[in-house]
């Protein structure tokens, strides 16, 4: 199949633009906030691909994490890990919520 030369060059861009991506953290989805059942106490996390943060919505309040490793994301006090297979948020130095899973 033969594309014009324009449109070759625009697909490409958009498919550099893809692989460039951030994928978002375990369990979670670009632009959606999604359950997790805890340990503890469940939370909601919503993954922003444009600047690679979280905002995580609990009993104890909100926040907005950024991004401080891979799986690791740090915020108002509020520190999110999603390495290894489970999902963990803890508030002031406190787990709050541990083993979590996507509900």
């Amino acid at each position: 199949m033969k594309f014009p030369l324009p449109a070759a060059a625009a697909l490409s861009v958009v498919l550099a633009a893809c692989s460039t991506m951030t994928p978002p953290p375990a369990g979670m989805e670009s632009g959606k906030f999604v359950t997790f059942d805890c340990e503890g106490g469940d939370f909601q996390a919503r993954w922003n691909p444009e600047t690679s943060t979280v905002r995580v919505r609990t009993h104890h309040g909100a926040a907005e994490l950024s991004k401080v490793a891979d799986g690791r994301f740090t915020g108002d006090g509020y520190e999110l890990v999603s390495a290894g297979g489970a999902t963990t948020l803890s508030h002031a130095g406190k787990v709050i919520s541990k083993n979590c899973k996507r509900a």
